[in-house]
Formats: C-alpha cells, structure tokens, sequence
C-alpha cells in the first residue's frame, strides 16, 4: 500500500482506523503486530523497524505473519 506524502493527518487516521478494524490477529502478542504491520505500510518502512519502535522482535512479527495466525474480519 502506498499513501502519497501529503495526505491529510485526518484522513491518514481514518486509514489506520479502517485498517485495524478489519485486521482480527489472534495471541499474546496481536496488537502489537498489527500497529506494527499498519504503519510500516502506511509510512513506507519496514516492519523490521517499526517492530523495533513498538518494542516487539522482528521475529514475532515474521512468525504472525509465516504462520498466517491472523484473520480479516
């Protein structure tokens, strides 16, 4: 997903919001993976990086997404 750099902060919210309403993850550690997933797509950075500023390892991110434990609603 790319969001052009000059998008409204509102609807950029907007955004987030959609997306996590229709991201149902299951485990201990879901919503910190989905907060990261959404804004590593929504800035254009890696999931890596952002796993880092939400204090949860890469790995756990990889291992939600490989093991395909998340569901949309």
């Amino acid at each position: 997903m790319i969001i052009p750099d000059s998008i409204h902060p509102k609807t950029l919210t907007q955004i987030k919001e959609k997306l996590f309403s229709i991201i149902n993850f299951k485990g201990r550690k879901a919503e910190e993976v989905k907060k990261t997933l959404v804004t590593a797509a929504l800035t254009k950075d890696s999931a890596e990086n952002k796993a880092k500023e939400f204090g949860i390892s890469p790995q756990t991110v990889r291992n939600y997404v490989s093991m395909g434990t998340f569901f949309f609603a």
